[in-house]
């Protein structure tokens, strides 16, 4: 519920790439972590850490990239499960206060933003970005400030996907809200263009905004039939195609995005090319210089004896068998 309800025990670098002062730092900790959890947790931690370095394009990028461990134990295990949303009730005493039903929405899974921050600036005071794994195999997490996500089947992909939010500034690119037939006030986006990178009202491919990105001048890529619903149709190009795929943002019509699909769109996929890219101009200023090349070695000059020409070592060798001959 609170602070009162467990302790900061320490920090650990679980992944070093240098100082911190230069590198792009990630904090990982944990709420709903019982002391004798922790274990646990430092294992969901470095899996974590693993996941990110091993995934496009964080694996071209790694050598810019720390992770830090914050064990925080608490209480009880697990959060907050309320009963508006449809959960079970459960009210658990933990740290950072992890509750399900945030805004409303059931899969919504929060933290006491302000917390989370302060322990990540007395931790590590030059972080880039806090994460928060919740120890609940209840399927749920956020983005914003702090990036939120459960132990749910696909933890690490949802590690990801909020990531996308917390550090990159990424948008959701699925074209629902509650979900699909769930929805009625989420027909057509509005008139307005979002802030967010990956998500777009413009179908024009000369001023879209990825439109350096463009492998195809088939803008709009696709369109949704009936703006009531999700769009059902299959992708009608090949797998990383960019174009302008409508349903986005929470919206079944009127906003786009640049791939048919992406992880910010659906769990386990690959982050569109628009998304790494802004991933990469993110990072990209903490990776160290390359080395330079090691000198090349210089090819020895010939022997003088290797250059004479053969018409004057000739009469030596003559002179040397009419010698012996007589």
């Amino acid at each position: 519920m609170s602070t009162a309800d467990g302790r900061i025990v320490r920090t650990v670098k679980v992944l070093d790439n240098g100082p911190a002062e230069v590198r792009w730092n990630l904090v990982v900790m944990g709420d709903g972590y019982r002391e004798a959890e922790l274990p646990a947790f430092a294992e969901h931690a470095q899996s974590i850490a693993d996941k990110l370095i091993a995934t496009p394009p964080f694996d071209r990028l790694k050598s810019g990239i720390n992770v830090f461990r914050v064990d925080v134990a608490s209480t009880d295990s697990g959060a907050d499960d309320p009963t508006t949303c449809g959960g079970s009730g459960i009210v658990a005493h933990t740290y950072l206060d992890a509750s399900f039903c945030h805004g409303g929405i059931e899969r919504a899974l929060q933290v006491d933003v302000g917390t989370a921050l302060q322990v990540a600036g007395q931790s590590v005071p030059q972080y880039a970005m806090v994460m928060v794994m919740v120890n609940t195999q209840t399927y749920g997490g956020t983005g914003g400030q702090v990036a939120v996500f459960s132990l749910a089947a696909q933890a690490d992909e949802i590690a990801l996907h909020e990531m996308g939010h917390t550090a990159f500034g990424l948008a959701d690119e699925y074209g629902l809200w509650a979900g699909c037939g769930v929805d009625t006030d989420h027909d057509q986006h509005q008139p307005v263009e979002p802030a967010y990178p990956n998500v777009t009202t413009d179908s024009n491919a000369l001023t879209i905004k990825w439109r350096d990105l463009l492998t195809t001048q088939q803008i709009p890529t696709t369109r949704n039939a009936d703006c009531t619903k999700c769009d059902p149709q299959p992708s009608p190009v090949a797998l990383g195609t960019v174009g302008a795929f409508e349903g986005a943002h929470y919206y079944h019509c009127g906003a786009y995005r640049p791939e048919f699909n992406c992880r910010m769109r659906q769990l386990g996929q690959p982050y569109c090319a628009v998304c790494q890219k802004r991933i990469l101009d993110t990072i990209a200023p903490h990776v160290p210089p390359r080395p330079p090349d090691p000198p090349r070695p210089q090819p020895k000059p010939p022997s003088r004896l290797g250059c004479l020409p053969t018409l004057l070592l000739a009469p030596m060798f003559y002179g040397l068998r009419a010698h012996f001959e007589n």
